[in-house]
């Protein structure tokens, strides 16, 4: 079994000012490699509403729900082109291992729902 990956990402709903992410693996960098068995997946991911929200990752296996565990004062700044200095938002970047398989649909849990943004597919490289 290869356990090298090229990427690619398929949008699910479109970005709008309440909602932006992206995903910082891209198919342009090298092939991914796996470890273990898992894929490293980061990126962040802004939303105006809810409170507390999650990272939702659904694979072959099963729906994982994670918090932001990433400081990303590039994004606030660039984005929402504001100080990042203790900015409420300041922790929205994702730098998360999941098992690994073909399809990993990545979306926003927010106060009990799951809002699925988009879809990455891995093809052996």
């Amino acid at each position: 079994m290869t356990n090298r990956y090229s990427l690619s990402a398929r949008p699910l709903v479109a970005p709008d000012d309440q909602l932006r992410w992206n995903i910082d693996s891209s198919s342009n960098q090298e092939p991914i490699t796996l470890s273990h068995g898992r894929v490293e997946v980061c990126g962040w991911l802004l939303a105006e509403d809810g409170r507390s929200p999650r990272l939702a990752i659904k694979n072959d296996y099963a729906t994982y729900s994670y918090p932001f565990n990433v400081k990303r004062p590039d994004v606030i700044a660039a984005i929402l082109q504001q100080p990042a200095d203790n900015h409420p938002r300041l922790n929205c970047g994702f730098k998360i291992n999941v098992p690994f398989s073909a399809q990993i649909t990545l979306g926003l849990e927010s106060d009990g729902l799951i809002t699925w943004l988009t879809e990455l597919n891995f093809s052996p490289a």
